[in-house]
């Protein structure tokens, strides 16, 4: 079974006493399962439909959210199980909440989550240290109800309005964040969709011709003047370009935006922008490039979608993470960062991995990176792609 999975893999929800990383993330107390229930749109980053949510859990801090398809669930439920469990394992989580969403009433989709539910308790009932369900729901039609607990009495079988959910405070908290839960996936994918796809759709509808005709300028432009010119040059212009954006704090305007691209075309400078991702400036990459890749159109969408897709990994949007993944492969499937966040969700990469690949190049080249470093004889090879 291969589950199309969107890892939402940075502690969104999570105690800071027991955060060993001392990173500076956002924190959400949720009280009761609405309150979780509540959650779990910020965690994906989108309001799930047709869909098996699972939120693995290390005590009380979330390791990783997955969504599949809730076919898969009633289709492959050995695969499910199996996939669920190796999760488990590979993370050391020691808890999960199970979440089925379907528009309406799906009688097969909840006995399937009941199946699956009791199947992974019925191994911690031989293993001690097993994972604990913490609770299998079924979200539809308005309603939301456990699938496994009988008691009517705390579990009525007409189940609870799902509107309290949308209403509850953890809810608004994360609002409060900025964490952002789009309608549905294919909103969130408006957000860094390109120009001139396949499929005929014309992108970002807000982006006037004017401004593309400003973008295409400057992209053409600095494509033409740094054809020949040195990795090491141009490394280092895109480094004044993004120390630009982070002394201003402003969003780039069309023309600063084509340079970039022009620029992130060049490994080297490529390089430097993947470098520049950290835990503190990975809201302002994502939303720097996503406005580059919108505006990208064929070959040249590759990179945008690729550094927008890091800087997604390293905050921990997941859904996000799949979403760069799926655009880039359709324009370029042998770039350098679509392999990196290919191997990001196969693997289900956490996001403190690349915060430490990051350590070690910066440590090993500094911030112009490896490739750049290669035109004065210190690299031997391109850091990220």
């Amino acid at each position: 079974m291969d589950p199309h999975t969107d890892p939402g893999i940075d502690p969104r929800i999570q105690d800071p006493v027991t955060d060993p990383s001392g990173s500076d993330l956002v924190v959400l107390r949720p009280h009761g399962l609405q309150g979780m229930l509540a959650t779990v749109p910020y965690l994906l980053g989108f309001h799930p439909h047709d869909s098996l949510v699972a939120v693995l859990f290390d005590d009380r801090r979330v390791v990783v959210t997955l969504r599949l398809d809730s076919e898969v669930l009633c289709a492959e439920p050995g695969g499910v199980d199996a996939f669920l469990r190796h999760q488990l394992d590979r993370l050391a989580a020691t808890g999960l909440l199970l979440v089925a969403y379907t528009d309406g009433p799906a009688p097969d989709v909840a006995e399937a989550l009941a199946g699956l539910s009791l199947a992974l308790e019925a191994a911690a009932l031989s293993d001690p240290a097993a994972p604990e369900v913490l609770e299998a729901v079924h979200v539809a039609g308005g309603r939301y109800r456990s699938v496994t607990c009988s008691d009517e009495s705390c579990c009525p079988p007409d189940g609870f309005d799902y509107a309290d959910v949308l209403s509850d405070p953890a809810a608004a908290e994360a609002v409060v964040h900025g964490l952002p839960a789009w309608s549905d996936r294919e909103e969130l994918r408006a957000t860094v969709r390109p120009l001139d796809r396949d499929d005929g759709d014309d992108g970002d509808d807000e982006t006037d011709e004017g401004e593309l005709d400003g973008f295409r300028r400057a992209l053409v432009r600095t494509l033409t003047r740094i054809r020949g010119v040195a990795g090491g040059a141009a490394a280092e212009e895109m480094d004044r370009a993004l120390t630009e954006i982070e002394e201003t704090g402003a969003d780039p305007d069309p023309g600063q935006l084509g340079r970039l691209v022009a620029l992130a075309a060049r490994p080297e400078a490529r390089d430097v922008a993947t470098l520049r991702i950290e835990r503190g400036s990975a809201g302002l990459w994502s939303r720097v490039w996503a406005a580059a890749a919108r505006r990208s159109s064929g070959l040249e969408a590759a990179a945008p979608l690729g550094l927008v897709g890091v800087a997604a990994w390293a905050r921990g949007d997941g859904a996000l993470v799949c979403i760069c993944l799926e655009e880039a492969e359709k324009v370029l499937p042998d770039h350098g960062l679509v392999a990196l966040l290919r191997n990001v969700v196969e693997h289900g990469l956490h996001p403190d991995e690349w915060h430490r690949m990051r350590a070690r190049s910066l440590a090993r080249f500094g911030p112009l990176g490896p490739a750049s470093a290669g035109d004065r004889g210190r690299g031997d090879g391109r850091a990220v792609g």
